[in-house]
């Protein structure tokens, strides 16, 4: 090499350590804020400001960032969507040449994340279309050591609700781009303390997109644990996530208070669950999980939520069974030492119910308020102001019952229109569930029920409803004495009449408006003689007054054919002879029928007691 050539390189050489002089002396005084800032603006299509940004170089790259902001999508909720008090990262120099930049430490301080959706359901969180293969990230930074403090991320349901996770610390460590992830979080969800730690994929797997990332999580918050072992193929939106999700608590109250329920909801109740869990997309769904309510087997063929599209609401589908449900011990309010109260479930009908709901539930033995009942299952749908209660189906009171109801909003709660059909009753639990003393009457009774009103809670609807019912039996029998008796048959006076007669049918149609109703006709024909009556009573006090007598062409020489009144409280109710008024006997004549709706009204009319003569 000549002299010249000398001289070039010498030059080269002198000005690249004079660059590399100036860079180190000139770059750490000059602030990037304004570029780099300029630059993200252009790439997410939204404004980005730094207050000031410098890199310090050397070996190691010093990189200290001061108040960063990223602006929310139009129709927010905030102003800013992103904000960041501070963060100082150290950059492995060669690393930036190519195979992955390396960042040897990484520390955030005062991080605040907002995650909503606008009215038209757009996420603030996606920045322009949505890939529709997942997004590349090849070029995402291996982080060896990752700390966090005094941070929040918030997320704002379309209800306006704001789920709150606190990062008090956090941490994230990795020895190499090969090596597991180990993660740890100390903070809160909902001001509840809650810390989340396990391990994850390495960084190398995380940067092959499409690829599922290993991840076991455990969060833990109060007497509450859950656990997800699985993988994700987009693990930076939590989604693509396929694995086992198992939920554990000694009482759900933690899980409420996420929940947004308010410190110190729920009761003292363990409950643990243990299924299938997936999340695509819009879509999050737990199926074929096992395990138990308050010590009772529980199965949930499918928990699943799906996130609603622009302009709609989330929608829920759940399929539950639980071995025994105590509705009372669930929600009833807490009487201290006494326990559980009796539960009232409000009713309540938004207009715009999020989310939208379609529930099936089952179980063998089920306690609500007074209610005792095996066997009942029921199918929910919340919809746009309306609430049904579908397939509903319970044993109880020895009779099987299913029916229907549909509430719609009104200005004291709710609505209510529920049609039941009651079959196979036994009498004598019916009577003992009303508390009326022992009747002379055997056998299986069938209803049909047309209830509704307006109420705050289930509860009230029940005590305040309008309440009609047709009441009919074929079969059973009664007793000989109670014909007797009601016809005043001369031969009681010498005798005790012993033995039962079979009942041909009977007949009850019955109107209750807020507990206080009667029943008119009230018709018995069994082979010795055939009895009517009219009654009134009252289900709040617990009283009736009911006359009965004979119709004199079913009865034999021996009867008088005198009617007798049955009047006072139901379980000591006095009895005594009675007249039938004028006005009684033309009613009973002509069948006047209490009040039905048009369909009790054709069920009374086919019953056999129906055409039966009034007392003579």
């Amino acid at each position: 090499m000549g002299r010249r050539g000398k001289l070039i390189i010498g030059v080269i050489l002198a000005l690249a350590v004079l660059a590399v002089g100036l860079v180190l002396v000139v770059l750490p005084r000059f602030d990037l804020a304004p570029l780099v800032a300029a630059r993200a603006s252009a790439s997410l299509g939204r404004s980005v400001t730094i207050e000031s940004l410098r890199v310090t170089p050397g070996r190691v790259v010093g990189v200290v960032l001061n108040g960063a902001r990223l602006d929310n999508i139009e129709g927010g909720s905030a102003p800013a969507m992103m904000e960041l008090a501070r963060a100082e990262a150290q950059i492995d120099l060669f690393s930036l040449l190519g195979g992955g930049i390396v960042v040897r430490r990484l520390e955030v301080e005062g991080f605040a994340l907002l995650l909503e959706r606008a009215a038209d359901r757009r996420a603030n969180w996606h920045f322009g279309p949505r890939p529709a293969t997942p997004a590349d990230r090849s070029g995402l930074p291996i982080v060896n050591d990752l700390r966090i403090t005094g941070s929040e991320v918030v997320f704002r349901t379309t209800s306006g609700a704001r789920l709150t996770t606190r990062l008090d610390t956090a941490t994230l460590t990795a020895a190499d781009a090969a090596a597991p992830a180990a993660l740890r979080v100390e903070g809160s969800y909902n001001a509840v303390p809650a810390v989340l730690e396990g391990g994850l994929g390495s960084f190398a797997q995380l940067r092959e997109a499409g690829t599922p990332f290993p991840m076991r999580l455990r969060a833990t918050a109060q007497d509450t644990a859950m656990l997800f072992e699985g993988t994700g193929t987009d693990p930076l939106n939590v989604d693509g996530l396929d694995g086992t999700l198992t939920i554990a608590a000694s009482t759900p109250r933690a899980i409420l208070e996420m929940a947004g329920a308010g410190q110190g909801a729920g009761p003292e109740v363990p409950v643990d669950l243990s299924g299938h869990f997936v999340r695509q997309g819009d879509l999050w769904r737990l199926r074929d999980a096992t395990g138990t309510l308050d010590g009772a087997a529980l199965t949930a063929a499918l928990l699943e939520l799906n996130e609603g599209a622009a302009g709609q609401p989330d929608r829920i589908v759940a399929r539950l069974d639980v071995a025994r449900l105590d509705v009372n011990r669930l929600l009833g309010p807490d009487n201290g030492a006494q326990g559980r109260g009796d539960a009232d479930i409000p009713l309540v009908v938004p207009a715009l119910p999020d989310p939208l709901m379609d529930i099936e539930a089952s179980t063998r033995a089920l306690t609500y308020a007074r209610l005792r009942a095996t066997d009942a299952r029921a199918r929910l749908e919340v919809a746009p102001g309306r609430i049904t209660l579908h397939e509903a189906a319970v044993t109880a009171f020895g009779a099987h019952m299913t029916g229907s109801a549909e509430l719609l909003p009104a200005p004291r709660g709710a609505r209510v229109a529920a049609e039941i059909a009651l079959r196979e009753g036994d009498i004598d639990q019916l009577r003992r569930a009303f508390g009326l003393r022992a009747v002379p009457v055997t056998g299986r009774i069938s209803g049909d029920i047309v209830a509704g009103g307006e109420a705050a809670s289930v509860n009230a609807a029940t005590s305040q409803a309008r309440i009609s019912a047709v009441v009919g039996m074929t079969g059973g029998t009664i007793d000989r004495d109670v014909i007797e008796m009601a016809s005043t048959d001369v031969r009681a006076l010498f005798r005790t009449s012993r033995g039962t007669t079979p009942i041909t049918c009977l007949l009850a149609a019955v109107d209750i408006n807020a507990g206080v109703g009667r029943a008119a006709p009230l018709r018995i024909r069994a082979g010795t003689g055939t009895i009517s009556g009219i009654a009134t009573f009252d289900l709040n006090r617990e009283t009736l007054d009911l006359i009965i007598g004979s119709q004199s062409d079913t009865t034999d020489f021996f009867a008088l054919d005198i009617p007798v009144q049955v009047h006072g409280s139901f379980d000591n109710p006095s009895i005594a002879p009675a007249e039938w008024s004028r006005a009684a006997r033309e009613r009973m004549a002509r069948n006047a029928m209490a009040p039905l709706p048009a369909s009790l009204r054709a069920v009374a009319q086919r019953n056999a007691c129906f055409r039966g003569q009034g007392p003579g």
